[in-house]
């Protein structure tokens, strides 16, 4: 029984790839509301108000 490698089954060196160009649109500020700072505000905002009309709504209804 051979334990040679087949010309087959060697690993081939894989091909060198080209760096891909960094895509400007990625570093924009978002559409909306201007900068991420103020998305994120908008987002924890949206949070503290939601958990307390949850617990008003607990309390109104315990």
């Amino acid at each position: 029984m051979s334990t040679a490698p087949t010309p087959s089954s060697q690993a081939s060196a894989p091909a060198p790839v080209a760096p891909v160009p960094p895509r400007q649109d990625l570093d924009d500020a978002p559409p909306l509301l201007g900068s991420w700072r103020n998305i994120y505000l908008l987002v924890l905002g949206t949070f503290v108000l939601f958990v307390a009309l949850c617990w008003a709504l607990t309390e109104a209804y315990a």
